[in-house]
């Protein structure tokens, strides 16, 4: 009996040896994988391109004066006389013909909502093209949409100003009333991705001075028990905040002449964080993770200054340039920066990806779901492009 109990207790350390084995073995193909994994992703931070190849030429596809930007992984392009979605083979997804003078068109996700400036037609499109047509019976001032297509649009109603929200199917949800004697003018206003929460700088002239209240509105279950749907605030005397936005479902920044504002929560946003400003912000450029403020250059005679930060206010790169620039943009851990004639990419690192020309006159750029390729917008053609 002792010796087959020995030989049960050989068996069962063989078995507990060869479990052991197996979880180191486990163990070290995960550790080799991240090592490989973090290699590879600095060698992509650190890589430099210093040429390209044409992958792909496309007919040109909208019109001589129209606007491109990206749209998901695509390409939007607009004028006043309609709007089209294309994908990177120029196959036009869907299209929208109107008549305006000055379109107002924002985009978020797949859903689109246009209208001229002071008309009273807004068009909002969804992601197979489906348009909703609305008629809002007053003057439309500006617009936002959320990833899920509830749009908020500014009407004007001689001195007071309706910030009203519509579903995607063109339905009103609710609205907020402002007037320069109460709440002051909407100066911005930005609905979040998850529908529910709304923030507004208003610009009040009290005392001949001017201030600003930034307001913030939730119309989902905790907004209900609150007066006005109003859950935070915030006041500013002898400043202006003349840029708000949700770059995410968590955050809302507010950019002022004197500080940029970072707030967080889902359901009440709060202040987080302030960065002071010591120069006149130019533009202000932003994804869903980081957001690139351009300042004029003021240690030499031209060109920008360029700051990106996180969302907790962490400042991760300053660059300058010295161009007149057409746009900027925050993708991934990088920037992209052109005008008609170069693109300059850098890392978010440092690092300058990427500084050249691109074989022709520049009109728009829109990147791809590789770091490595552009779709790259001329007079005549769209190109796609590979660095390296």
């Amino acid at each position: 009996m002792k010796q087959i109990r020995k030989s049960k207790t050989d068996y069962k350390d063989k078995i507990f040896h060869h479990k052991l084995t197996i979880v180191y073995r486990v163990l070290l193909v995960i550790v080799l994988v991240a090592a490989i994994a973090a290699a590879v992703k600095i060698y992509l931070a650190n890589q430099v391109y210093t040429k390209f190849e044409m992958i792909k030429t496309i007919d040109k596809v909208g019109t001589s004066d129209g606007v491109f930007r990206k749209y998901q992984d695509n390409l939007l392009t607009y004028s006043k006389d309609g709007i089209s979605a294309y994908d990177k083979d120029g196959k036009q997804l869907w299209n929208q013909t109107y008549e305006m003078q000055e379109p107002i068109v924002v985009s978020r996700g797949g859903y689109v909502a246009v209208a001229d400036y002071k008309g009273s037609v807004l068009y909002l499109i969804g992601p197979s093209g489906n348009a909703t047509t609305v008629e809002t019976n007053l003057p439309i001032l500006d617009l936002d949409v959320s990833s899920s297509g509830i749009a908020v649009a500014a009407l004007q109603d001689d001195a007071t100003i309706y910030l009203r929200m519509f579903s995607a199917t063109g339905d009103v949800i609710s609205e907020i009333k402002t007037s320069m004697q109460k709440s002051g003018y909407p100066l911005a206003f930005s609905i979040s991705p998850d529908n529910i929460k709304v923030g507004v700088s208003y610009l009040k002239a009290e005392g001949g001075k001017i201030n600003t209240s930034l307001a913030f509105y939730n119309f989902g279950d905790v907004g209900q028990n609150e007066t006005d749907n109003l859950v935070s605030g915030y006041d500013y005397a002898g400043e202006l905040f003349p840029l708000l936005f949700y770059p995410n479902e968590d955050n809302a920044l507010a950019v002022g002449d004197k500080r940029v504002l970072i707030l967080k929560g889902k359901q009440k946003p709060t202040l987080q964080t302030e960065i002071e400003l010591d120069d006149e912000v130019q533009s202000v450029f932003y994804n869903g993770t980081n957001f690139a403020l351009v300042f004029r250059n003021t240690e030499q005679d031209g060109g920008y200054s360029i700051r990106v930060y996180d969302m907790n206010g962490r400042k991760k790169m300053t660059e300058t340039i010295d161009f007149e620039y057409t746009d900027l943009i925050v993708e991934n851990d990088r920037i992209l920066v052109y005008n008609q004639n170069q693109l300059v990419i850098y890392g978010l690192n440092g690092v300058k990806k990427y500084e050249g020309e691109l074989g022709g006159t520049i009109r728009a750029i829109v990147p791809t779901s590789s770091d490595t390729k552009l779709l790259v917008v001329l007079e005549d053609s769209i190109q796609l492009i590979k660095l390296r």
